[in-house]
């Protein structure tokens, strides 16, 4: 099964020696569908869904590397970005999942930690109230 909701990420470069090849992101899962981001830019899509005989969510989903980004890799996106499909399986994450991934030929380790879950929406707190400040220019 697969807890939906926030995830904290860490990609850690395996040819990295003094650990500055790690990179922290923000993942979103629901209803089978991933979104997440990095600090740098990228933004990853895709889906996943529960292995039920071996226990573990597969993800597939697509980096979109900005315009002349550079991966923990050390490949380097170019003027047109980067576009880099990548895919693991992951133990349930009690609090920490982990695996390592081919991106572009190159392996990652990445950790997933399980945040919590996605809320239905805004609490409601009503109107502001005469007198509160709501912005710029507010009285």
């Amino acid at each position: 099964m697969v807890n939906e909701g926030v995830y904290g990420l860490s990609f850690t470069a395996l040819t990295a020696s003094d650990g500055a090849n790690r990179v922290e992101g923000l993942a979103m899962l629901r209803g089978g569908r991933v979104l997440g981001s990095d600090p740098h830019g990228g933004v990853f899509t895709g889906r996943y869904h529960y292995d039920a005989v071996r226990g573990e969510a597969v993800i597939a989903v697509r980096l979109a590397v900005p315009p002349n980004g550079v991966l923990l890799t050390g490949l380097e996106a170019g003027p047109e970005g980067l576009l880099v499909d990548i895919s693991g399986r992951f133990a349930p994450a009690k609090p920490v999942s982990s695996a390592v991934v081919d991106v572009a030929g190159a392996p990652i380790a990445v950790e997933m930690r399980y945040v919590g879950p996605l809320s239905a929406g805004p609490p409601s707190a009503g109107p502001p109230s005469a007198g509160s400040v709501t912005g710029p220019g507010a009285a």
